[in-house]
């Protein structure tokens, strides 16, 4: 299987050459939008459309007391992950789409949660260990993901690819994941694993219901954000969601004996409404889920309805139904890889989850 050149990796957060940043964008487009008819009426979009350089200024996340700009954006993708990239932003249209796809909306969710976990870090930051963990992180998600594109090359046929394609393609994955590995490299750093065991074996003794534990939820979804890209819709749009939202709450009765009913006519979730908004099995930590619904998933009590919780889909209205422990694990040598794991990702959560709260963090695209 291809490793990354120790070469390469060490350059994260240092510029990349210039050239390779062109090249991958020319073998791995960015997602495009269908052409449209010719003969297709012009229409306003439903959701926010930002451009570069025009709309530099314009807000796009405010965490605590900064407005966070569409400039601050591009700038800081330009020095940390992707030198060229305001200049590729005002020159080349299919850089300027990137606005209006289905990355703009985690770059800017990104932006402002690393802005968050850098204003509310009471210690002095050591930049340098910052960027080892920034870069650690960087390596392992990019192996995971080139790990899965070999497989899939080998399954089809194909060779593996050289060192040369390797570099390329990890700069473009830097390009579309290089803040989400600058964020997980703040969590690192800000909560590293490091437990003993007895701090492990004290949090398996009172998150027991962690391990082996499933909870079932209904949920209503109310869209106010683009179901393709998951940008934020035009003003009007997210008027009209808010309305939405109010009159189902408006229209959920104290007991929430109805939920069911109001998810099966008002939820934007077409995959669950009809099920009357039912999702089973939530894990305390499942992938499959926006860490926002498995976290208001698990701190509800049976039959209690949440507040609006808001995902990267939209806002949510959430009904836990009930509890089931469907494995029973002892605190063993065994277990403590699962147990540290958990763990380490419960910490990280809460450090986020209060970074966020404590920020009052908006995002505006």
């Amino acid at each position: 299987m291809p490793k990354i050149s120790p070469t390469t990796i060490a350059a994260f957060l240092l510029p990349f050459c210039v050239a390779s940043s062109v090249a991958s964008a020319q073998e791995t487009p960015a997602h495009e939008p269908p052409a449209s008819s010719a003969a297709a009426p012009v229409q306003a979009p439903h959701h926010i459309v930002r451009r570069f350089p025009q709309d530099r200024d314009a807000t796009v996340a405010i965490v605590g007391t900064r407005a966070l700009s569409l400039g601050d954006l591009v700038d800081h993708i330009d020095a940390k992950h992707y030198p060229g990239f305001r200049k590729a932003m005002e020159t080349r249209p299919e850089f300027q789409r990137m606005l209006q796809s289905d990355l703009i909306a985690p770059w800017v969710r990104q932006f402002a949660d690393i802005e968050a976990l850098r204003q509310t870090t009471k210690e002095k930051v050591d930049e340098e260990k910052l960027t080892a963990a920034q870069s650690a992180a960087l390596k392992k998600m990019f192996q995971g993901w080139l790990d899965a594109y070999v497989n899939d090359a080998r399954s089809k046929g194909r060779p593996d690819p050289s060192q040369r394609t390797v570099n390329v393609l990890l700069s473009d994955f830097q390009l579309r994941n290089g803040l989400a590995a600058e964020m997980q490299g703040w969590l690192d750093y800000l909560e590293p694993d490091d437990y003993s065991r007895g701090q492990l074996q004290k949090f398996f003794t009172e998150h027991a219901r962690y391990f082996g534990g499933r909870v079932n939820i209904r949920h209503i979804l109310v869209q106010n954000r683009d179901a393709g890209t998951g940008i934020l819709l035009a003003e009007a749009g997210v008027a009209r969601a808010a309305a939405r939202l109010a009159d189902i709450k408006g229209r959920l009765l104290k007991d929430g004996s109805n939920f069911d009913e109001l998810a099966r006519l008002y939820s934007d979730d077409t995959k669950t409404a009809q099920q009357g908004g039912e999702l089973k099995g939530i894990l305390r930590f499942d992938d499959r889920l926006p860490a926002p619904l498995c976290r208001a998933a698990w701190l509800l009590e049976d039959g209690q309805v949440s507040d609006v919780v808001e995902t990267q889909y939209g806002w949510h209205l959430v009904k836990r139904v009930d509890f089931d422990q469907n494995l029973f694990i002892l605190f063993t040598d065994d277990a403590i890889p699962t147990i540290r794991d958990v763990m380490h990702r419960a910490r990280q959560e809460e450090r986020l989850f209060a970074a966020r709260h404590d920020t009052q963090r908006q995002l505006m695209y």
